[in-house]
């Protein structure tokens, strides 16, 4: 049975070349927690490096593994294990960051552990091809929406519109 996994898992997975990315970018508050009220401004960075391994999800999703930490203000840390990307959909083309393992924020007992996801949209054919963006004009171009989100395993949610976001990626 495990050949057969490994099988699968060999025939899914599409070549892709690896990448580094450093990301700064600022949210701004639009569901608060505790102290943190809407329109408050919070810094946030995020530096990835996808490993080359890429596998088609649902929907026209393309996920990229992915090894780096997400940060955002000064104390609310987690690691980023994916990369996901949609190209050419029938309704937006999109890219997310996502961080598993969070630590760092908890408000009246309750742990904002994960995930923490910045997600980028576009219109349809922003993305031409699956991969992740390099240019900073191809993060640009994902101005659809853009989102933060940090959960509190489906109780809560810390949340946020992104600006300003720069990238420099090789």
């Amino acid at each position: 049975m495990r050949w057969i996994t490994i099988a699968l898992t060999l025939c899914l997975t599409s070549p892709a070349t690896a990448q580094t990315c450093a990301i700064d970018f600022t949210i701004e508050v639009t569901q608060g927690v505790g102290f943190i009220p809407p329109g408050t401004l919070i810094p946030g960075h995020a530096s990835f490096s996808t490993d080359g391994r890429s596998f088609p999800q649902e929907g026209g999703t393309t996920g990229h593994m992915a090894n780096g930490a997400m940060l955002l203000g000064d104390d609310i840390f987690g690691e980023i294990w994916a990369v996901t990307t949609t190209s050419f959909g029938s309704s937006s083309d999109m890219v997310g960051v996502f961080a598993r393992d969070v630590e760092g924020f908890s408000f009246a007992g309750v742990r904002y552990e994960g995930p923490m996801s910045l997600t980028l949209f576009g219109l349809p054919g922003t993305r031409p091809v699956p991969a992740p963006p390099t240019t900073q004009e191809e993060w640009d171009a994902l101005d659809l929406r853009r989102a933060f989100s940090l959960q509190a395993h489906g109780t809560d949610m810390l949340a946020g519109d992104v600006l300003d976001l720069t990238a420099t990626c090789s």
